[in-house]
């Protein structure tokens, strides 16, 4: 083992939204990997954007790059965009970076996905 970090992102559809979870360390390495599932999925256009962040137990800055890239472009698009973190590392991050302005961020994709049908 070289002590590579990893992420593991899966996409799956829930009513209203698409979600995509990332587990693992989100950083230099790994925040390609959230970048291309999460621009595959908004180019086929769905009604609303979850990012499940619930997994990741470190955020670096290449990490809050790819959350402002996918607010961006979900802002452009006209879809809702939903963060789901409720860990410490991602939430520091998000706050800090004051991405919390520029997307809704929920502690389960429950939480989301209810925010989402509530009107946006």
């Amino acid at each position: 083992m070289t002590g590579e970090r990893t992420l593991t992102v899966r996409v799956r559809t829930v009513p209203g939204a698409v979600v995509v979870a990332a587990d693992g360390d989100l950083d230099l390495g790994t925040a390609p990997v959230l970048r291309a599932r999460a621009k595959a999925v908004l180019a086929d256009r769905p009604g609303a954007l979850v990012v499940d962040l619930g997994g990741i137990g470190f955020c670096g800055s290449a990490g809050l790059q790819v959350l402002a890239e996918i607010a961006a472009e979900t802002t452009a698009d006209g879809v809702p965009l939903a963060v789901v973190a409720d860990g410490y590392a991602v939430l520091r991050a998000v706050r800090i970076s004051r991405l919390d302005e520029a997307f809704a961020v929920h502690a389960t994709v429950d939480d989301a996905c209810a925010w989402i049908r509530g009107g946006s």
